[in-house]
């Protein structure tokens, strides 16, 4: 029992850190295949909580085409 312990702990770790990496890599994506358009469209709009993304969802019809797709590939991971 006290060696599936350690390995439980390794595992959770290995797990916990490879969410931020995932999390950094999906920021990454964005910021390529939207960052033209969230300064075009959503300039006054302040970072956070969501706010920028809303933004682009808002103004969906006037979002390039690679910032469309990645909305789109967003909206169907949900």
């Amino acid at each position: 029992m006290m060696r599936i312990v350690p390995a439980v702990l390794a595992a959770a770790l290995a797990l916990a850190a490879t969410a931020p990496v995932h999390a950094q890599q999906k920021m990454r994506e964005a910021r390529t295949a939207c960052g033209a358009d969230a300064k075009r469209l959503c300039d006054g709009v302040r970072p956070g909580g969501g706010r920028l993304l809303a933004c682009l969802e808002a103004n969906a019809p006037a979002v390039s085409p690679p910032c469309k797709a990645f909305l789109q590939s967003r909206a169907g991971g949900k």
